[in-house]
């Protein structure tokens, strides 16, 4: 045999072990990733784009919308109110009226723009009032409770000649927010726009998918950059579904809890969510707005007894005096309520009675620092 014919048949044995190689590779991974093992073996994944599109696609191959198993227990759930929305992912769906997704006597109601409830707000302002526009996740949202038990209810109720306009959309991160609040939210010319910060938010900033698809912002060099728009659709993500890698899903899923240990993954969650707060603020300023956040205690951290500040807390306060951003935080109320007897949600989400004793804080804020007038003591409540 010449030595051109032995070198061809060295690369094609080559060639051939490298295939089979990539083939064992690639077996492995969607033998393990499968949605019937997924099904049983949900702890395996962990908090990464991988794992939540693998649940999702799950989810709706398997149909285990309401299936609890280690898998779907903490699956994300954007619920029968929402909707596919090209440049956030999901959106709140228009005209609901009196859907109950929250169980027997509670409310969904939601106008022609997808706001929460069933007034309707023009983008032009009605004179002599003032707006507030509130931002947020599933808290904001209200999600368990009606409509006329959100905190955003419950704050205009407790403010006179003031409009106040619920954005809240479950499963959100600080991302989605701040595009909301540029392709929609500034339409409104609101006075005031109140960021309910919830913390865990920050680490979905991290991923292109969480309840479902969803747009990115990656920290460059040259400030924020945003990916993965337009969102793909439904249809298209179970249709790439079949031809992804699973040996690269792996292979992301194991880094990514790699990340989470070593604390790589909680420093970028900070580093990035802190750049989009700061757009989010500069944002609403340039439409003569006063940005306020408020950092919102959710199922742990509600029943936080400590007096002073959490790590979380103290990284939000540092960012908003550095900001020169109005902040407050409503766990040392909620804690000061618990220690009078109150019983508080700390598994779910907050009941009506967290939802009312945040609006009385968030409106006693806004009133302090003369943003807003207070509401004249034998008014009555709406």
């Amino acid at each position: 045999m010449n030595p051109k014919s032995k070198r061809l048949r060295l690369i094609a044995k080559f060639l051939i072990s490298a295939a089979w190689l990539v083939v064992i590779l690639e077996v492995a991974p969607r033998l393990f990733l499968t949605p019937t093992h997924l099904l049983s073996h949900g702890r395996l994944l962990g908090y990464d784009d991988s794992s939540w599109r693998l649940l999702w696609v799950m989810r709706h191959q398997l149909h285990v919308e309401q299936t609890i198993t280690p898998a779907t227990a903490n699956l994300p759930r954007t619920g029968e109110y929402d909707e596919y929305s090209p440049t956030r992912g999901w959106a709140v769906k228009p005209s609901l009226n009196n859907t109950t997704p929250f169980g027997e006597g509670k409310f969904v109601n939601t106008n022609s723009k997808g706001l929460r409830g069933k007034t309707e707000y023009g983008y032009a302002r009605v004179p002599c009032k003032k707006r507030i526009l509130v931002l947020g996740d599933s808290f904001t949202f209200g999600t368990e409770v009606s409509d006329d038990e959100t905190f955003s209810h419950y704050l205009e109720s407790d403010l006179p000649d003031t409009e106040v306009l619920n954005l809240g959309v479950q499963g959100y991160g600080q991302d989605q927010m701040l595009l909301y609040l540029k392709n929609e939210g500034i339409k409104y010319r609101p006075d005031i726009v109140v960021l309910g910060f919830v913390f865990v938010d920050a680490y979905r900033n991290l991923w292109n998918f969480f309840a479902f698809a969803k747009p990115k912002f990656d920290l460059t060099g040259d400030g924020l950059k945003l990916t993965n728009v337009p969102v793909p659709t439904p249809e298209q993500v179970l249709a790439r579904e079949p031809y992804r890698s699973r040996a690269v899903d792996l292979g992301k899923i194991l880094r990514e809890k790699i990340n989470w240990a070593s604390g790589v993954n909680e420093r970028k969650a900070r580093e990035l969510t802190g750049r989009i707060l700061d757009e989010m603020a500069a944002t609403t300023r340039s439409i003569g707005a006063v940005p306020v956040f408020v950092y919102m205690p959710v199922y742990d951290e509600v029943a936080d007894s400590s007096t002073s500040r959490t790590s979380r807390e103290q990284y939000f306060y540092d960012h908003c005096q550095a900001e020169g951003v109005a902040c407050l935080f409503l766990r040392p109320k909620f804690r000061e309520t618990i220690e009078q007897g109150a019983k508080f949600e700390t598994r779910a989400h907050w009941n009506p009675e967290m939802h009312r004793i945040a609006a009385q804080e968030i409106a006693k804020f806004l009133v302090e620092k003369g943003l807003v007038q207070e509401k004249p003591v034998d008014a009555p409540h709406r």
